[in-house]
């Protein structure tokens, strides 16, 4: 299986309960407060944020829920990060170089780093989590994204990552948190998802953690105290201070390693958004995420606060059988007469509450790859719809359509997840339900547990038509979901796709390092999306956090995962006081 070629069932399920409800124990409280700004550096009171969620494991190896990667971006950096709008900067290394082909990327850490006990970070670390990942023996999240990916320590500072497949946009998977080598180079792989390393980690991030349970985690920041001189590192830490600076891919010096201004954080953790809601109204919250689109608008509505959207690049869409034994499906003028009996404005506006936008392609439309020329709208037309399919040869009798060369009526069932494990995915199913059946179409929505509708009844082909969320990601490589190779257990193109023209597009658009290059090819593969609509765009859905007034420097950015969300925490600010 090559790069990013995901597992079918763990992509899938981490798109799926992305935006869902967990069951959680009670949460604690505590009392807030707010006014005047804290000095860089300085204690100051808590900033307290509420999760709808739960963090379990604050491991790289073993953060599976989105609270847990959450808090493994404020305790690991990566060797890169993402900077302001598409950009992606320096974290870990301070430069990096890629061959012509893109099959080798050599990254060249920055002098003096070191982990919060006080050890040298060396590119032994960055090998040690790379070997791991990409063990066959591995069994938690992420594994299959770096299978064919090896690693060699090309001195204490420098290493390369040899790539199978060549991936122009593989800069994107280097922001992956690298675990310490001398912490965990004895457990082995098949054990080191679940080891105790992920409720007392150390690392590397601005935060190191103080206390995790199923309630709350609490955080503090990482200040030159924290190592000893004499200790390793300790000397040389310098004296890191609170700075609007997002580090750049130049060469930092040690003594210009920034520190947040918010020196304390506490993340409580709820099953439920009632319960967050009164916390917020009580004053003891100062963030919370999680919500759904209607919560969250609700709560940002509330005086003193506001609302800050990331562009998010999990797309919900109708995925169709394509397989050459369902020919249903396999005109496009039949898939782009269903997609034109959709009103998809409408699914923002209504399912989303406004927090997300409408999908006129499988590539965000915040993503540098999008062009807006090749993927023109198809506009929500009713009439044209039905005219399609009878252009197309379809009939309508019996209370439902006729495919062309069939003999009886369409009756379709449209699978999705369980309303309780993903509410927004359910009610986009529903309102195609409601859409096909203004087409004439006779269809049923089919709610499944996650284990069913992945494990039984995607992984194996058997389902007509079926929404679930799909993580496309800030790089938009759509290989390992339409490919023609990836239909086999372990490829994500559950549709069953065979089309062997797209396959070049596909790979065209994933190999080349030139950013124009890569463009155009993205540009020629979204020109056959639009013409083959292979699988039915909706929309992608933001991801929202709600800040009191208090809170300033958070800042908006295209993000393709929970942790992202702090892309900017060291500039974040808290007021405080009475």
């Amino acid at each position: 299986m090559k790069f990013r070629d995901r597992a079918l069932i763990s992509a899938l399920t981490v798109a799926l309960i992305a935006f869902s409800v967990a069951a959680l124990a009670p949460t604690l409280k505590t009392s807030g407060g707010a006014a005047e700004p804290t000095e860089p550096g300085s204690p100051g009171r808590a900033y307290v944020e509420g999760v709808l969620g739960r963090a379990t494991n604050a491991s790289p190896f073993g953060a599976r829920t989105a609270a847990d990667r959450a808090l493994v971006a404020l305790l690991f950096r990566g060797l890169v990060k993402l900077g302001p709008g598409s950009s992606i900067v320096g974290d870990l290394a301070s430069s990096w170089d890629v061959d012509k082909a893109g099959r080798t990327w050599t990254f060249h850490l920055r002098p003096d780093q070191h982990w919060q006990d006080g050890e040298p970070i060396t590119a032994d670390d960055v090998a040690f989590t790379i070997d791991i990942l990409s063990s066959p023996a591995y069994t938690g999240p992420g594994g299959e994204s770096w299978r064919d990916v090896t690693s060699e320590v090309v001195d204490e500072r420098t290493v390369a990552l040899h790539l199978t497949t060549p991936l122009g946009g593989f800069l994107q998977a280097a922001t992956q948190p690298i675990a310490p080598a001398h912490l965990l180079d004895a457990v082995p792989a098949d054990a080191i998802a679940d080891d105790p390393f992920g409720l007392q980690p150390i690392g590397s991030g601005p935060y190191r953690l103080v206390f995790l349970d199923t309630q709350r985690a609490l955080l503090a920041a990482l200040t030159p105290v924290d190592i000893a001189p004499g200790e390793p590192g300790g000397p040389n830490f310098g004296s890191p201070r609170p700075s609007d600076s997002l580090a750049s891919a130049r060469p930092t010096p040690h003594d210009d390693i920034p520190v947040p201004y918010i020196s304390n954080m506490e993340i409580r953790y709820y099953d439920d958004p009632a319960t967050l809601r009164a916390d917020w109204q009580a004053g003891d919250l100062d963030a919370a995420w999680g919500l759904q689109p209607g919560d969250a608008s609700d709560l940002a509505a509330s005086p003193g606060a506001r609302l800050v959207r990331y562009p998010g690049t999990t797309l919900l869409a109708v995925t169709l059988d394509l397989r050459a034994r369902d020919k249903a499906f396999q005109d496009p003028a039949v898939r782009r007469a269903l997609l034109e009996a959709i009103d998809r404005d409408a699914i923002v506006g209504g399912v989303l509450g406004g927090l997300g936008s409408r999908a006129d392609s499988l590539i965000p439309p915040s993503s540098a790859m999008f062009d807006s020329g090749a993927s023109q709208p198809v506009k929500f037309d009713l009439g044209a719809a039905r005219q399609a399919l009878l252009d197309a040869g379809w009939r309508q009798s019996g209370g439902s359509w006729i495919p062309k060369g069939a003999t009886e009526p369409l009756v379709l069932e449209l699978l999705s997840p369980e309303e309780s494990a993903n509410p927004v995915a359910y009610a986009t199913a529903a309102k195609v339900v409601d859409a096909w059946h203004a087409l004439g179409l006779a269809v049923r929505q089919v709610p499944l547990p996650a284990t069913e509708l992945l494990g039984d009844r995607i992984a194996h082909g058997a389902f007509q038509a079926a929404v679930v969320p799909l993580a496309i990601g800030l790089d938009p490589d759509l290989y390992p979901l339409l490919a023609a190779s990836q239909t086999r257990t372990g490829g994500s193109n559950i549709s069953g796709l065979q089309d062997p023209d797209l396959d070049k597009l596909l790979v065209a658009a994933r190999t080349p390092v030139d950013v124009e290059a890569r463009s155009a090819a993205y540009g020629d593969l979204q020109t056959r999306l639009a013409a083959q609509e292979y699988v039915l765009p909706l929309a992608f859905r933001d991801d929202d956090v709600v800040f009191r007034d208090t809170v300033s420097g958070p800042a908006s950015r295209p993000i393709g995962g929970s942790g992202d969300r702090y892309w900017d925490v060291l500039t974040w600010r808290l007021a405080d006081g009475s």
